[in-house]
């Protein structure tokens, strides 16, 4: 556009020479209509290219915002996992105190049974006091004796007799202050068990509210995302329109300049016509004379180099740590991409699932128990394993992608952290990757696998 001013300038010129000032004023107003449209056209690219970067910018924030937060969802899982697990052993020291409480039943049943025996004989004593009219005392045993020899024997007899009470008694009030011992010891144990166990249950729910409430943001922000993604999309759609009219106002300006100049070409033709042949002559010999120089005096030369590349896989054969709960994390590596939008050069893309890069070979695991669903080629996401599974009365589909190979068929069942295959770059991907979704329901729905699985 630049190097046509002076075009510009001089068919105008030229024109007002030729046609007279009225022709020249009715080019020059076609051309400034043009010229001012076409401005006009530039400045609108300009303002909805403004506001696109705009809308990227905040996409991008939206998205570091995104991953912070599914970061703190990723650290409570992790806390949430401890928790379930401090609450698991403690159900089974629970368990083994319930044991315990079971065993010490037999042993305070057995005390029971020893204090109703003595509080029997007690009673049966009291009874026989009570026949003799409660006349009948020791004394009256001593005195009853027929010689010295039967009042030494009564003696002892009435010694037995007594400390034989006396041993009752102690042993029905030891016996009966063990029972309350036990039984108080084992309750209190018991109690003390069950307070912990709730205390952890309720850290674990403030731990289950607090990934709610940002499973809630996680969800807010998508919405906005999405609603920024589609703003984007409409301007740059009519970014793509109005660059569109701008090639064509730019095409009749030049069309328009054309036709100026080959009207200024026809007015000057029949004046200039002998000295334009002339100086095309010269003009004509000049360039076969360079040309001829060049011809000779140019060489050819042709190579050829040629270079091998080769990659050698970095074939990993870590398999991740099977997490407690009902998911665990499909493939160990560093994750490279996650869900949502992220730019590719002047496009967007919304990305349906998280990316876990590793080596060629790295072991790919089911994330949770359920049934191979489909298993196979899937388009450009290469050698495919889709499983479907059940949890807490909801459906969902997992699908892996980009395998090398997998080890699993259609309608095998797999339990969560079996192997199912290995890290590839089947399909269309930019390097070795495990590509993993995860679905509501059937496939075709899918959501955020950082918001259910500990990735």
């Amino acid at each position: 556009m630049k190097q046509s001013k002076p075009l510009i300038a001089s068919v105008a010129a030229t024109m007002l020479l030729s046609f007279g000032l009225g022709a020249g004023n009715a080019s020059a107003t076609a051309l400034d209509d043009l010229k001012n449209e076409q401005k006009q056209l530039e400045q609108k690219k300009q303002n909805l290219d403004q506001n696109i970067n705009k809308t990227k910018t905040e996409i991008q924030l939206k998205s570091a915002e995104m991953d912070k937060l599914l970061g703190q969802i990723t650290e409570l899982h992790g806390k949430i996992d401890e928790t379930q697990g401090k609450i698991e052993a403690l159900q089974e020291e629970i368990n083994v105190t319930k044991s315990e409480i079971e065993a010490l039943r037999a042993s305070i049943a057995e005390l029971e049974r020893k204090i109703a025996e003595r509080d029997a004989l007690l009673r049966d004593r009291v009874r026989a006091m009570q026949v003799t009219g409660g006349s009948t005392s020791y004394l009256d045993v001593l005195l009853g004796a027929n010689s010295f020899s039967d009042f030494i024997d009564r003696v002892s007899a009435v010694n037995t007799l007594r400390e034989a009470d006396r041993e009752i008694i102690r042993e029905q009030k030891a016996d009966k202050e063990q029972l309350e011992a036990q039984k108080q010891m084992v309750e209190q144990k018991l109690a003390e068990q069950e307070q912990n166990k709730k205390r952890l249950e309720e850290q674990k729910a403030q731990l289950d509210a607090q990934k709610k409430e940002l499973d809630g943001l996680v969800t807010k922000l998508e919405e906005e995302q999405s609603r920024l993604e589609k703003e984007q999309a409409s301007m740059e759609a009519e970014y793509d329109h109005v660059h569109e009219v701008s090639e064509e106002v730019t095409q009749k300006i030049v069309a328009e300049q054309n036709r100026l100049a080959e009207i200024a070409r026809k007015a000057e033709e029949e004046r200039k016509r002998k000295a334009a042949a002339e100086a095309e002559a010269r003009r004509q010999a000049a360039a076969k004379a360079a040309s001829s120089q060049k011809a000779s005096s140019s060489s050819s030369a042709s190579g050829s180099s040629s270079a091998t590349h080769s990659s050698s896989s970095n074939t990993a054969v870590s398999q991740p740590a099977v997490s407690s709960g009902a998911w665990t994390r499909p493939a160990s590596g560093r994750i490279s991409s996650t869900f949502g939008y992220r730019p590719i050069g002047w496009a967007s893309s919304n990305h349906a699932g998280v990316d876990i890069a590793n080596g060629i070979g790295t072991p790919i695991v089911s994330a949770a128990d359920g049934v191979v669903s489909f298993a196979g080629q899937f388009g450009t996401y290469g050698n495919v394993v889709m499983v479907t599974h059940s949890i807490n009365g909801t459906i969902y589909t997992t699908l892996y992608a980009h395998m090398s190979g997998f080890n699993v068929g259609t309608g095998q069942h797999v339990g969560k952290g079996q192997q199912i295959g290995r890290i590839g770059v089947t399909g269309r991907t930019s390097g070795p990757h495990l590509h993993f979704e995860l679905h509501i329901g059937s496939y075709g729905n899918p959501v955020n696998p950082m918001r259910y699985v500990p990735i």
